[in-house]
């Protein structure tokens, strides 16, 4: 059998690990791959047109900040037509068994070939929330296009069930085309994690994340100030990005490769990321595969991920005191946070990409997978 992914950049190292599920878990298919990003990349009267329509579009507004163009850029109709045409030039003549996509920023649909979408997240969903990015809302014409993305699918994935429920209130696609499946961890461990009390003692806050300031990083700080005058042992390790931040037990690594990181992991008594937007959150699956508690806020699906009051707590967001109190709770004592660790040392056991692998193809034609993958609880 053959098919074809269609991806568009690394995305978080998802793409990369979902393939390699793909083949550890379906060896008779063979997967071609394609870059839309990486085309794009070098196509420059196709990129030049992508940008006029832009303009075109959202206004000359668009060129005020990178950030800005590469939102905009990837949710334009001219960036969706482009993306179109050269899929089918490029592969129209070709034939697939079905072709899967990650995210849903274009459409890799082929003429007579089912093709599976795979998404953290739906334009919609940014009209819903508070544009925390600045970037402004995605336009009418390009929610037009992205509603085709879905109704030509032969089946949507998303990551977690809000997602899910925006593509049946809001998109109007029928529930039995659109399942909620989860996703996987990059950073695994490769040695089984200490579920100690002596761990949970040393009340060690891990941070990961690259965009400090999305990620609720200046709210953990605050934070994390005001434990310590609670708890003066308490100490923050920071992982991803590289803030200036001058405070008493504050470690700042800043980015480290993929496999320097369980260090960090296997180290820490919790783990806090209080995301002030955040779709869904593949870090705290990898924290509780570690055997941490976690400690985020309720926006987007991490309220699906982290079972407030069992393997963590959440917080509304952008409040330290609140974030600070959450944090007390569970550190403050040592069997308690231990609890909450192993509980979401079990829950994180379902989060994995060859399940994701499984759940996604067994809606694939002529495809028989080795073993069926459980649904999840949310």
């Amino acid at each position: 059998m053959k098919a074809l992914l269609v991806t568009l950049g690394g995305f978080s190292h998802i793409n990369a690990q979902l393939l390699k599920a793909f083949e550890r878990e379906f060896p008779e298919v063979d997967f071609e791959t394609f870059s839309v990003s990486d085309a794009l990349r070098t196509d420059y009267p196709t990129l030049l047109r992508c940008l006029s329509g832009v303009a075109r579009e959202y206004g000359v507004s668009s060129f005020g900040s990178r950030e800005i163009l590469r939102y905009r850029l990837f949710r334009s109709r001219s960036y969706f037509e482009a993306v179109s045409r050269m899929l089918q030039r490029r592969f129209g003549g070709r034939r697939f068994d079905f072709t899967v996509q990650t995210q849903s920023i274009f459409s890799a649909a082929l003429p007579g070939c089912p093709n599976y979408v795979y998404t953290d997240h739906v334009a919609r969903a940014r009209l819903a929330d508070e544009d925390q990015a600045g970037t402004g809302h995605p336009s009418q014409a390009w929610l037009e296009c992205e509603r085709q993305i879905y109704e030509d699918a032969a089946h949507v994935f998303t990551f977690g069930p809000k997602i899910r429920n925006f593509l049946v209130d809001e998109y109007r696609i029928s529930s039995e085309k659109v399942s909620a499946i989860g996703a996987g961890a990059s950073v695994r461990p490769e040695t089984a994690p200490s579920t100690s009390v002596e761990r949970y003692k040393r009340r060690n806050i891990l941070f990961v994340g690259v965009d400090w300031e999305r990620k609720g990083g200046p709210e953990l700080v605050d934070a994390f100030l005001q434990l310590k005058r609670r708890l003066p042992d308490v100490t923050l390790t920071i992982v991803g990005c590289s803030p200036d931040v001058a405070a008493d037990g504050c470690e700042v690594l800043g980015r480290l490769p993929i496999s320097e990181i369980e260090e960090y992991f296997q180290r820490a008594s919790c783990f806090c990321m209080p995301s002030r937007v955040e779709p869904f959150g593949i870090v705290f699956l990898e924290a509780m595969q570690f055997g941490l508690p976690v400690v985020s806020t309720t926006v987007g699906d991490i309220g699906a991920i982290v079972l407030d009051g069992e393997t963590g707590r959440l917080v509304q967001p952008n409040s330290s005191a609140d974030l600070a109190q959450a944090l007390y709770e569970v550190l403050a004592d040592a069997g308690t946070c231990r609890e909450m660790g192993r509980a979401g040392l079990d829950r994180g056991r379902q989060f994995t990409w060859e399940a994701v692998a499984r759940r996604i193809l067994e809606h694939a034609p002529g495809v028989t997978a080795s073993s069926s993958a459980e649904g999840l609880q949310w």
